[in-house]
């Protein structure tokens, strides 16, 4: 793979990515139930899988892979996707972006609590303390991004919830998918979603409600965005380094905040600007640091 054709890639994730939390967004303000709306993605998202991964994972699956592709699964897919939908009653989907581009900056830290053996320069150390005070400029200055019912501090702390999740399946993913077969691995993790997602579905009570044929045609969006951008994304790192796939989350909180003021009429404060320009340092200087001494 060349590396415009990469790159082409990477934009069209992230550019997905964005446009994730705007239809989740839009159906919360279609007074769409929360848990109906997760459930029902990560149900369907399963299906889909099963009918592409099941004959693999029929021979492949043995008790160590649920183990392993269930903690993951619980970390990558049920956790993030309760918590960031939640967390869109009470920030704008741009915003959720910007926390999501922090996923690099957790996974550094994450990585050097559970790897102690694992070397941590000056330089990352230095870029994670920068992120850091960018969220904690943020939170201070309370802007929600939307403009009424807004709770950064309950907003922002499911969204920080969700992104521990999958800064955490970063390091799981890396450890366990050289050991697992790809397909087994990846049914596990969203076999392991549905499950506890239909379980909390039940002992919630949530009312089933028919949605609306535009509300079906949101929620299928959802459901192509996660397959395809899940697919792409593996497609790419496979043939890239991961430090070029990097990119994206540059590309998501762009995207995320400006889809998010065109068709929902959010709120752009002026401190997105500045904690997310000390997000893309810390994650320039995180990925150079990790170039050089990996070369």
């Amino acid at each position: 793979m060349s590396i415009y054709s990469g790159l082409r890639n990477i934009i069209l994730i992230g550019s997905l990515f964005g446009f994730h939390g705007l239809l989740n967004r839009s159906l919360i303000l279609d007074g769409i139930n929360e848990v109906l709306i997760v459930t029902q993605r990560i149900t369907l998202v399963t299906i889909l899988m099963a009918l592409y991964c099941f004959k693999e994972f029929r021979k492949e699956i043995s008790l160590s892979t649920l183990k392993k592709g269930g903690l993951t699964g619980f970390l990558a897919i049920f956790l993030p996707g309760w918590t960031f939908v939640f967390a869109l009653k009470y920030i704008s989907s741009g915003l959720q972006s910007i926390f999501i581009s922090t996923i690099p900056l957790f996974t550094v830290i994450w990585v050097f609590l559970f790897y102690k053996e694992e070397k941590i320069t000056k330089t990352k150390l230095f870029s994670v303390i920068l992120g850091l005070s960018g969220l904690i400029v943020l939170f201070l200055s309370g802007a929600t991004g939307i403009n009424s019912g807004g709770n950064l501090l309950l907003g922002g702390t499911l969204a920080i919830v969700g992104v521990q999740g999958l800064a955490l399946s970063n390091i799981t993913n890396k450890r366990d998918s050289k050991l697992i077969p790809a397909k087994t691995y990846l049914l596990t993790q969203w076999l392991t979603g549905t499950f506890i997602s239909l379980i909390l579905f039940l002992l919630l009570d949530v009312e089933f409600s028919i949605l609306t044929f535009e509300g079906y045609l949101k929620l299928l969006g959802l459901v192509f965005i996660d397959i395809f951008n899940y697919s792409l994304f593996f497609y790419t790192i496979k043939r890239l380094s991961a430090t070029f796939t990097t990119l994206v989350d540059y590309i998501v909180p762009i995207v995320g905040i400006f889809v998010g003021y065109i068709f929902l009429n959010e709120v752009i404060s002026n401190i997105f600007y500045f904690t997310l320009s000390l997000i893309f340092i810390s994650l320039y200087l995180a990925v150079k640091d990790e170039s050089e001494n990996s070369s």
